[in-house]
């Protein structure tokens, strides 16, 4: 990328049945203090008020996608993009007001990266420290399984440059993580680049899912690993992530001190809403 020539920025959004998150996620674009260029919903066959939700934003291109999961869905965001930058968040990312600037700054500043990954800031866990501790920690891990930087799809960019050399490449079934599959297909520790500085608000909500759900979900990672990298590398990722089993404990606790917590504010609310007695 010229360093003189004005970049433009696409923000990709994948959703599947979002009405909980999506305004929100639309309000913080729009609320950006250096507006994107493009911001794309596209729709994976959501049954709930996502797509109406979409629609109230007049800045937004929706587009539609019925093969169902995020890697057919982010795929046919990428190629519809017309941006240098493709911005890639989730529809429950909640996007602090510099985060379009800030991720533009990035790429001006270094022509030569081929993709960017920040932090989560997540806003539905009780224990916020210790979960993105344990977040980064195995992040962190993979990346140096793969001896490159992994991409975490919720606070990520692409540049298009980078994105055409792979686009035919990408795997395009349902049981992979889209977003390490395309750090693995760059596979250059020197041009995809981990900033510290990058933060979204995100929901956690994957972790309060049961443990058989979790183990399937992880298994998408390993797969991820297994079609891209050399077999002993694979089986080595494998054994570290299946460690992730002991964090389980803590998911539990979380979700009981999350239910309290719904529990009592329900009940200070209850008390604040009833009718004071007759004297």
């Amino acid at each position: 990328m010229s360093s003189n020539k004005k970049l433009t920025l696409s923000i990709v959004i994948p959703v599947f049945n979002e009405e909980d998150y999506l305004e929100d996620c639309l309000i913080s674009i729009s609320k950006q203090s250096v507006r994107p260029d493009q911001v794309i919903v596209v729709d994976n066959n959501s049954t709930d008020l996502t797509t109406k939700i979409a629609q109230k934003f007049p800045f937004v291109t929706l587009l539609h996608e019925q093969k169902q999961h995020q890697s057919f869905a982010q795929k046919t965001g990428f190629d519809h993009a017309n941006s240098h930058i493709l911005g890639r968040i989730d529809g429950d990312t909640i996007l602090p007001k510099d985060w379009v600037r800030d991720v533009k700054n990035i790429f001006k500043t270094d022509s030569s990266l081929l993709a960017i990954t920040g932090l989560p800031d997540p806003y539905d866990v009780s224990t916020k420290g210790v979960a993105v501790a344990i977040f980064m920690f195995y992040h962190n891990l993979a990346s140096r399984l793969a001896g490159s930087q992994m991409l975490w799809g919720a606070n990520s960019a692409i540049s298009k440059k980078a994105w055409n050399m792979i686009s035919h490449k990408v795997l395009q079934r349902p049981d992979i993580w889209e977003d390490y599959d395309i750090a693995l297909l760059l596979n250059d520790k020197k041009k995809i680049k981990y900033v510290d500085n990058l933060y979204v608000n995100c929901s956690f909500r994957s972790i309060h899912k049961s443990l058989f759900k979790q183990i399937e979900w992880h298994l998408r990672a390993v797969r991820t690993f297994y079609l891209r990298k050399p077999k002993i590398r694979a089986l080595l990722f494998a054994f570290c992530w299946s460690t992730l089993i002991i964090v389980y404990p803590l998911v539990l606790v979380d979700s009981l001190i999350l239910r309290i917590n719904f529990y009592v504010r329900y009940r200070q609310r209850k008390a604040i809403e009833a009718p004071a007695p007759s004297e």
